[in-house]
């Protein structure tokens, strides 16, 4: 069993996912189901890999939905065992997708009827994935009258599904390329966190490198890191059109300026300058 407090009278579904920043971005999802011992039931540990082209939270995101599903596998051999279960709960170590962030009913709900947008106008990465989780959750609601919560649990209590995820992560044979069409991504150079985006102002000027660029619905958004200046170090993230991504570059080094600051993303002008690397080691 995981470690960490459990409800004997709870169904458990631990979820991870592990992947490596190499070539192919390569990794596995990993998932146990602790059954409530009243259900008599074999507690369940799978792991699922290898994906190439992948993305953190998008495997994070597959995690929990290959666990549900196996949920709902097993309530099809096994109906009667699940008569007088009352709690489900999902755990996740990445806190930004439990029922407080981004699996949020409400939210999705919400960004459903937005057709994937949130109130600022920024495409809802991984929409496919929410929604399928969405439908999904409410399928086993329908079968188990027992709707899923989806928590954050720190890593530590989520030792079993790393490891699990972990074999998932070394499998040889690939299942499948997730990678997002168009997405690129390239190493960082430095390994600093992401900006406090409630510092930045409008008609700021950075010097920022691209390592990463990744389609979501019609927006990009492109993943920079700060190369000069008090936030040397840290990574932004920039939402823009198709038009303007062609103009950056991977590995490439650019001056920009903000043009609108948002909770979470920055949208820049389009007039940005290409630093050369023999002007930067002058």
């Amino acid at each position: 069993m995981n470690g960490g407090l459990h409800d004997p009278d709870t169904l458990y579904i631990h979820c991870d996912a592990a992947m490596d920043y190499d070539s192919q971005n390569s990794g596995g999802v990993g998932f146990t189901i602790i059954f409530p011992d009243f259900m008599e039931l074999k507690n369940v540990e799978k792991f699922i890999g290898k994906y190439v082209g992948a993305n953190i939270e998008r495997l994070e995101l597959e995690g929990i939905l290959r666990g549900m599903n196996e949920l709902l596998r097993l309530y099809k051999i096994y109906p009667d065992k699940f008569k007088n279960l009352r709690n489900i709960v999902v755990t996740t170590d990445r806190s930004g997708l439990d029922d407080e962030h981004k699996t949020n009913v409400y939210k999705i709900q919400e960004w459903r009827r937005n057709k994937w947008y949130n109130y600022e106008g920024k495409a809802i990465k991984n929409s496919y994935l929410l929604n399928d989780i969405d439908k999904t959750r409410r399928k086993i609601m329908s079968r188990t009258y027992c709707f899923p919560r989806i928590k954050y649990q720190p890593e530590k209590y989520n030792k079993v599904a790393d490891k699990l995820s972990r074999a998932g992560k070394r499998k040889s044979k690939k299942i499948g390329d997730i990678a997002l069409w168009g997405m690129k991504i390239g190493k960082r150079i430095y390994d600093g966190g992401e900006v406090n985006y409630k510092s930045l102002i409008a008609k700021d000027k950075y010097h920022i490198r691209v390592f990463k660029k990744e389609p979501v619905r019609n927006q990009w958004e492109v993943n920079v890191e700060i190369c000069k200046g008090k936030l040397l170090g840290q990574k932004m993230k920039i939402y823009t059109d198709a038009a303007m991504q062609k103009k950056m570059h991977r590995s490439h080094r650019y001056s920009i300026m903000v043009k609108k600051v948002f909770t979470y993303h920055v949208m820049i002008y389009k007039n940005i300058r290409e630093i050369k690397i023999e002007l930067i080691e002058k």
